[in-house]
């Protein structure tokens, strides 16, 4: 899935960059910073910004992207400003808990037959193909 870029105009990223985007602001917070357009470029953010997108990366990739995001906007993670932080693991794994959960209750079991049969009447009018196989063969 593709989230808006705060930080692009008007484009849209992977949801590693959408979260790495997210933790940089955080830090940007607490150090009491302004971000700008394509801060990543930036010498001071590139390092920070290439770490935590890997990390974010696996994360994604282990939780999903949902959970993820969602820890990061837990009233609980407001000071945090690492994907490596130690205490955001269970906040995530928390979350990715209470996602599956809401997948499951989307899920629709259905009973599904076995050997169906479809039965064709012999009074069933030509169809296309067929009509199209007469004119073909001359009839």
């Amino acid at each position: 899935m593709k989230y808006p870029s705060r930080y692009s105009n008007e484009k849209f990223v992977s949801a590693a960059q959408y979260i790495t985007e997210m933790i940089c602001e955080k830090k940007a917070k607490i150090d009491k910073e302004d971000l700008h357009h394509r801060f990543w470029t930036n010498k001071k953010w590139s390092s920070f910004f290439r770490n935590q997108i890997a990390t974010a990366n696996q994360l994604v990739s282990k939780y999903g992207e949902k959970a993820v995001i969602r820890a990061l906007k837990n009233p609980k993670t407001e000071r945090i400003y690492s994907l490596r932080a130690p205490h955001l693991l269970p906040i995530i794994e928390q979350e990715a808990e209470i996602v599956s959960k809401e997948n499951n209750a989307l899920t629709k079991n259905l009973e599904r037959k076995e050997n169906i049969s479809h039965r064709q009447s012999g009074n069933n009018p030509k169809n296309i193909l067929s009509k199209l196989e007469d004119i073909d063969n001359g009839t």
